[in-house]
């Protein structure tokens, strides 16, 4: 039963941590592998019942316990990695400017959502990338006055639904 197995991690303990510290490589990696491993058995005791090799048992979940802390420092370093790579690329004032306009930009397009591609892209060709009126309209089909009446709709929707948006919009179109 389930309170066997528990009974068998606090009667050994210490054998069972020495190996996970052998499996991890540290002192620490292993206390933490072990306390996972504690934990997850103390939350699934009711499915434990029947656990006939305690130690067999406990050995494969530290086993797998350790492949997933593993895993996770991992890919936890190559996040570091990317941010670092990303962090020195941001030293750069221009490029720094460059990236939260297009960050913004995929903001705004999909906030825009509502709205059909060729409408948003119109759109953030008009008041971002300053494409003139007409060459906007010609790409929507549409006269300078369908163009700038749609315009209009989608900055109040905007204004209604992203105000935060709009804001940032209004002060876009203020330079």
């Amino acid at each position: 039963m389930a309170s066997s197995i528990m009974n068998f991690i606090e009667e050994n303990y210490q054998s069972l941590l020495w190996f996970a510290v052998r499996m991890t490589g540290n002192w620490a990696d292993g206390e933490d592998v072990l306390q996972t491993v504690a934990t997850k058995i103390c939350l699934k005791q009711d499915e434990l019942k029947d656990i006939a090799h305690c130690k067999s048992y406990l050995m494969v979940c530290i086993r797998n316990a350790t492949i997933n802390q593993r895993r996770t420092k991992a890919r936890q370093r190559v996040a570091d990695e990317s941010y670092e790579k990303l962090k020195d690329t941001f030293s750069d004032p221009a490029i720094k400017q460059e990236y939260e306009l297009v960050e913004w930009i995929e903001t705004l397009d999909h906030h825009l959502e509502y709205y059909d591609e060729q409408s948003r892209k119109a759109f953030i060709a008009y008041y971002v990338d300053q494409v003139p009126l007409e060459e906007v309209a010609a790409s929507l089909g549409l006269t300078k006055r369908q163009t700038t009446k749609k315009f209009e709709s989608m900055r109040n929707y905007l204004k209604h639904h992203h105000k935060h948006l709009f804001v940032q919009l209004s002060v876009l179109l203020s330079m």
